[in-house]
């Protein structure tokens, strides 16, 4: 996830519930291009709680899902999903949040149900 990191720090620092952003300022914002599939193929845009993508991950983890995906346009609109959702401290690209936020959504539990530590 961490090609996505600007997206989700962007998102995690939105004070509208909504916010439609174009494949274009999301490539300026993750620094590279979005992949060929990202332009053609309207699943790369999918909410998944399984498989493959970092890109969902970058904003489910934050508490946003995709909503009208424009493919014509080349657009997208992120709306939250989870108020109050806050960045905690980061770890190696990935905050805590986001993990737990990942864990949550991939075991079908409460963020609240999720517990990290760490040892050291």
């Amino acid at each position: 996830m961490q090609k996505f990191q600007n997206l989700s720090d962007f998102l995690s620092e939105v004070s509208s519930d909504k916010v439609r952003l174009s494949f274009e300022e999301i490539n300026a914002m993750v620094h590279q291009e979005l992949p060929e599939s990202a332009f053609k193929h309207r699943p790369w845009w999918a909410n998944r709680t399984e498989g493959r993508g970092s890109q969902n991950l970058a904003w489910q983890s934050v508490g946003w899902e995709t909503r009208d995906v424009n493919m014509e346009l080349d657009e997208v609109t992120f709306v939250r999903v989870k108020k109050g959702h806050q960045i905690s401290k980061k770890v190696d690209g990935l905050t805590i949040a986001q993990a737990k936020a990942g864990l949550a959504l991939k075991f079908g539990v409460s963020e609240d149900d999720i517990d990290i530590n760490i040892r050291g």
